[in-house]
């Protein structure tokens, strides 16, 4: 029980002090009853501390199919923008696989010198 609970249940009661035990009695049976009153348990019902957790569920579920899908206006089935591709894109050979190890290299020293020229023009 605080001070101040205390301090106004002494200052409301006002009774007759005598060497029986009928204040003391009183005073306890008070405090009991103030006691009793805190310790009451509230009783929350199930939906009441559900809900807010299946909400917030929810919440986080929507935000995340927002998140994740992509507008099908921008979709790049229904859309006629392609994407530029780099120059050097156009000059890569058409095979994606080499011969021989020497024509990886003859491929790569080709590369070096053009991206030479590149840099030279520059």
């Amino acid at each position: 029980m605080k001070e101040k609970e205390l301090r106004d249940i002494f200052h409301a009661y006002r009774p007759e002090i005598d060497d029986n035990d009928a204040f003391m009695d009183r005073l306890t049976a008070l405090m009991d009853a103030e006691d009793a009153q805190q310790k009451q348990v509230r009783i929350i019902p199930l939906y009441r501390r559900v809900l807010p957790w299946i909400a917030g569920i929810a919440a986080a579920i929507v935000v995340a199919v927002l998140i994740i899908k992509e507008p099908v206006a921008s979709s790049p089935a229904t859309s006629s923008y392609k994407p530029r591709q780099p120059e050097y894109y156009h000059n890569a050979p058409t095979r994606p696989d080499f011969a021989s190890y020497e024509d990886i290299v003859n491929e790569i020293e080709h590369s070096g010198r053009q991206l030479e020229n590149a840099i030279a023009q520059l």
